[in-house]
């Protein structure tokens, strides 16, 4: 009879963390559990803080920490190579103020450890994030006479994408299972992609800034009838701006009406909606 007393504790592994704060908060609890002198003000000593308040706040997302503190705890908890090095660009990957650091950072991380969560996730399902063209590909499968070969779906992305880009997101949708393999060619799936909050907002990011590239690109190659770029710029009272971003949502939400169903679509299109304030409010 196994009354739990008897299940071994794992020590949290960094290399499965997007969070560093998450990280801390986990090692402290497997600690305390297994050692039930260990506590915090133990840990900043064992790091050598001086403040295990400091500590406190820092797991609690109140306050960010410096490279000399990043060191201490590396020291403190016993991280060595790999794991020194991911722990570190992670604190400054989840600190970082600005998208291009957040990049910078985020690039590291990846490369640090093959056995790390982020480059198993980097591998697929952050590709389709990263790259534009998986998403318009995986809306082509459910096109009418959708021929799945890449070399014709290359030209009917005006050659933007080449065949072998194709053929390698065609086995990077199916293993994703966004796409399964049929008789006949592809059919989509419906399973839901999933990151991390950490890096979420970053992949998205990504895709849009893409987008907008493409969008510039479009404005000069397509005539006005293939085309619609309008802008509005206008006044608002401060406390409308989040009823106007409510709006905007449900027109999205709308315009998915003008989805065709599978094998009835003739074209895929991209519709980009933005809104900010191009003043600051005093």
């Amino acid at each position: 009879m196994d009354n739990g007393e008897n299940i071994k504790l794992t020590e949290p592994d960094v290399l499965q963390y997007t969070n560093f704060r998450v990280y801390l908060r986990d090692y402290y609890e497997f600690k305390k559990k297994t050692l039930p002198a260990f506590s915090l003000r133990f840990f900043a000593e064992k790091a050598g803080l001086s403040s295990h308040a400091h500590l406190k706040l820092t797991i609690d997302g109140k306050r960010n920490i410096t490279k000399g503190t990043v060191t201490k705890l590396i020291h403190g908890i016993g991280l060595e190579k790999q794991r020194a090095a991911y722990f570190e660009n992670l604190v400054f990957f989840n600190q970082a103020a600005t998208d291009e650091e957040k990049r910078a950072y985020y690039e590291q991380l990846v490369k640090c450890s093959p056995r790390s969560k982020l480059h198993k996730m980097e591998k697929a399902q952050f590709r389709i994030f990263r790259e534009w063209h998986h998403s318009v590909i995986l809306e082509m499968v459910s096109l009418r006479g959708f021929r799945p070969i890449p070399e014709a779906i290359s030209k009917r992305l005006n050659g933007l994408v080449t065949p072998a880009q194709v053929k390698e997101s065609l086995d990077l949708l199916i293993e994703t299972g966004l796409l399964v393999k049929t008789a006949n060619g592809y059919r989509q799936s419906n399973p839901m992609i999933t990151t991390d909050d950490e890096v979420q907002d970053m992949m998205v990011m990504l895709y849009h800034q893409q987008m907008l590239r493409i969008s510039t690109n479009m404005l000069s190659a397509l005539s006005s009838e293939n085309r619609d770029f309008s802008a509005l710029t206008f006044s608002i009272r401060r406390q409308d701006f989040a009823n106007l971003k409510k709006h905007i949502q449900l027109m999205r939400k709308e315009l998915l009406d003008f989805s065709a169903k599978a094998g009835e679509g003739d074209d895929v299109v991209q519709v980009n909606i933005q809104l900010f304030p191009l003043t600051r409010g005093v």
